[in-house]
């Protein structure tokens, strides 16, 4: 994924062009969908064109189409922009209706030199979208409309019959207007139900090309929920997947959302960020928890609120299934975090920047005991040496840090001076020798793997597939975990990998798919998407043709989202995980490095052979804390497990049992590390 601020744009010249003439044009503005896109520039060395859709920024998103002007083509010649690279952006792959701003940028950055806006024309039962954004009293409605010119577009109340009522509201579509979104500058309209209609210049009394509907609705806080009730089948082994039951209340302003927390006395629990969200309905609901989702130390249920950008209403409040108990591990034997995409740019202020150190300070504070940190590739923004050494400024800033580990990601292969180069820098940086290894860490197996080559997707080469298969079967036992990481992703496994998603990253999935199958106790965890913890598929464990688990570990640099738009959008944060292993289980937890808080939604016990271990009886475990006051909090070090172990330690029963306490020699392959043997 592209990132970077975009620079102000700039009119530069380019040698042998002369000022007047365009550096970039396109053979027209407006398109029928699926005609072709013809783009004309000018430029040297790695000067870029892409098409994004009108209004996105380039950098971030990444764009659809791309072509380096002097390698791809000859400068000055028309180039069919869809016949040209492609990012992988499903929804935009057609160039379906919409618009859309052609770039030159230079020198494989994000400076503009010069930009062109098209319109591509969708069929004509589309080209009338009504914003899905909730219209307020006092606010108006926003609709992107497509026309040739002279269009007439028209607001009606729901129940009135356009060709026998004149309009409410009326406009001219305009030129400058045609394909963007535009506010309808009604005046105020009153809480209700309407229609809004495009039709031909030759007046309303014509058919619509075009309609839709929209609900203005009161600037209030919702009311709460009418109830909430929430079923959990193993919570006795302290794990919370099930079934969150919300009936909306009928009366008030509209909700927008739906927000769950995990609750202590009527307020969300202590140290932990909102379980989740979801849409509002206006119907019952059900949200379902993810199946090896654990209950935490001190929750006695799930509070729900509805929300609209007004606030948020009173909780409602569901309890625990009386059989519940808080997850707990026993005797920890090894703790890492793992975590990805840390884009360090060379601006030492930039967020990228500051969320890595915030990373590293949250990590020194909660697990003094962290065995290491593995960093699943795009570790710097461009793959340049400057950034490289930013990042080694960043962590020898700091005396707490433990071992890091690399992996190579897409960005630090991709921007630079081709792979070979890139890779030779990434090794230099990391202490590699090869692009893919294993090491062993305290007794456990970490396995590394790289596409090999720039780009995504792409596979993983053969002669990596048949190191793999053999580097697994290394004193490999169904009991203990082995770990392994990629950058890129499998395709259908976790959040971001979806096809229709788009951030999937490795071609021949099915292939590596099939031999971590073979070793069921394989734990995967793959970067490249950035998407949020709090998404559908954080984690991954087996669909009965795949059996390993597998899981994102999200960005520290920045955060995407499908919560809105299912390909994503950017959502500011940090995140990432932290892994440990016990006696009775193998825990994976996520992490809110910005606010330090635990992701509630992202508290999984790993399923396994420990599938029959049983928890302590209510009598060996933690005595409960004492009921809190109305204004008290959760003590933050509540649960905590052996001293210098992560702080706030969930409770659950249920994950990989480790019966070798023998550690194994730590082997890599890796230069100038002192661990190395």
């Amino acid at each position: 994924m592209l990132t970077a601020a975009l620079a102000m744009p700039l009119m530069l010249t380019v040698p042998g062009v002369s000022a007047a003439t365009p550096q970039l044009s396109t053979d027209k503005t407006v398109y029928e969908e699926g005609e072709e896109i013809l783009v004309t520039a000018y430029g040297s060395g790695k000067d870029w064109v892409g098409i994004y859709a009108r209004g996105e920024t380039p950098g971030s998103p990444a764009s659809i189409y791309w072509y380096y002007v002097a390698e791809d083509a000859e400068p000055g010649d028309p180039v069919s922009i869809r016949k040209t690279r492609s990012n992988n952006r499903v929804e935009y792959a057609s160039l379906p209706g919409g618009a859309y701003t052609v770039f030159l940028l230079l020198n494989d950055g994000y400076t503009v030199a010069d930009s062109v806006d098209i319109t591509v024309m969708p069929a004509a039962e589309k080209r009338l979208r009504v914003s899905s954004e909730p219209v307020y009293e006092g606010n108006p409605p926003r609709v992107t409309a497509f026309g040739f010119g002279g269009e007439l577009l028209g607001i009606w109340h729901a129940d009135d019959d356009p060709k026998q009522t004149d309009p409410i509201w009326s406009s001219v579509l305009s030129a400058e207007d045609n394909g963007n979104e535009i506010v309808l500058k009604t005046g105020t309209l009153e809480p209700g139900d309407y229609t809004v209609g495009l039709y031909p210049a030759e007046g309303f009394s014509s058919d619509a090309i075009a309609s839709g509907s929209f609900t203005v609705t009161k600037t209030e806080v919702p009311d709460p929920v009418a109830s909430i009730t929430y079923r959990a089948d193993r919570a006795s082994e302290g794990l919370a997947g099930g079934v969150v039951t919300i009936t909306p209340a009928k009366t008030g302003a509209a909700a927008e959302d739906i927000l769950l927390w995990w609750g202590r006395n009527g307020k969300p629990l202590d140290g932990y960020a909102r379980l989740t969200r979801a849409h509002a309905s206006a119907d019952p609901m059900e949200i379902t928890l993810p199946t090896y989702l654990t209950i935490p130390e001190g929750a006695d249920g799930i509070l729900a609120c509805a929300s609209n950008r007004f606030g948020i209403s009173d909780y409602a409040f569901a309890p625990l299934p009386d059989d519940a108990k808080p997850y707990r591990t026993e005797n920890v034997k090894l703790r890492f975090q793992v975590s990805s995409d840390w884009h360090v740019t060379d601006d030492p202020n930039h967020d990228h920047n500051r969320h890595l150190g915030m990373m590293l300070d949250d990590t020194a504070a909660i697990c003094p005991d962290c065995a290491a940190i593995i960093a699943v590739g795009d570790i710097a923004d461009h793959g340049s040496e400057s950034e490289y050494k930013r990042v080694k400024e960043i962590i020898g800033e700091r005396n707490s840090v433990p071992p890091v580990h690399y992996v190579i990601g897409n960005h630090d292969v991709s921007m630079g001076k081709g792979y070979k180069k890139q890779l030779e820098i990434f090794n230099e940086f990391s202490g590699n020798d090869e692009a893919y290894y294993d090491l062993w860490i305290e007794g456990y197996h970490f396995i590394f793997l790289a596409l090999g080559s720039e780009g995504a997707p792409l596979p993983i080469p053969e002669k990596e597939l048949k190191w793999l298969d053999s580097v697994l079967d290394e004193d490999a036992s169904p009991e203990k975990p082995i770990f392994v990481f990629c950058h890129e992703s499998i395709m259908d496994t976790v959040a971001g990998s979806t096809q229709e998603e788009g951030w999937w990253g490795i071609s021949n999935g099915d292939k590596v798919a099939a031999i971590f199958s073979e070793y069921p106790q394989t734990v995967f965890f793959n970067g490249h998407s950035h998407w949020e913890m709090d998404s559908k598929n954080e984690m991954f464990a087996g669909d009965g043709k795949r059996t390993f688990a597998a899981f994102n570990t999200s960005s520290v640099g920045y955060l995407w989202t499908g919560y809105n738009v299912v390909p994503g959008e950017y959502l500011y944060g940090s995140e990432g995980l932290f892994v440990e292993v016990s006696d009775n289980a193998l825990t994976v937890r996520g992490r809110d490095f910005v606010n330090g808080l635990w992701s509630a939604s992202a508290q999984f016990a790993v399923p396994g052979a420990w599938e029959n271990v049983k928890t302590a009886a209510p009598e060996e475990s933690a005595p409960p804390a004492p009921a809190q006051e109305a204004d008290d909090a959760l003590e933050p070090d509540a649960g905590q497990t052996a001293a210098g172990g992560c702080s706030s330690a969930m409770g659950a029963a249920a994950v990989i049992p480790i019966v070798s306490a023998a550690a194994l020699s730590l082997r890599r392959k890796k230069k100038d590390d002192p661990e190395s043997t």
